[in-house]
């Protein structure tokens, strides 16, 4: 198996689902990169991608958690906020 860098920078912290990947950076911003098809990535399209991509709608929000299912993404604020984004098929 070949072991590659994802050009990830000043990761403190990392997370995943089951076909993405996200990491919070010193600044705390929260980059995602992987499976895109129901928009679980939260980067504003439906397009997969193999490179960290910045979800600016959660910049300054205080995410401290990132949780990823099959197809969808929640996140957690330090002060308790729930944000979720992805397949939403039962509402």
């Amino acid at each position: 198996m070949k072991i590659e860098s994802v050009g990830a920078k000043d990761a403190v912290d990392i997370f995943c689902g089951n076909h993405t990947s996200f990491y919070k950076s010193k600044k705390d911003m929260i980059f995602a990169w992987g499976l895109n098809n129901h928009g679980q990535l939260g980067i504003g399209n439906r397009m997969n991608t193999c490179v960290p991509t910045k979800i600016k709608e959660l910049d300054a929000l205080g995410v401290e958690v990132v949780a990823g299912g099959e197809h969808h993404t929640i996140a957690c604020t330090l002060d308790g906020k729930v944000y979720c984004w992805g397949r939403n098929d039962e509402g």
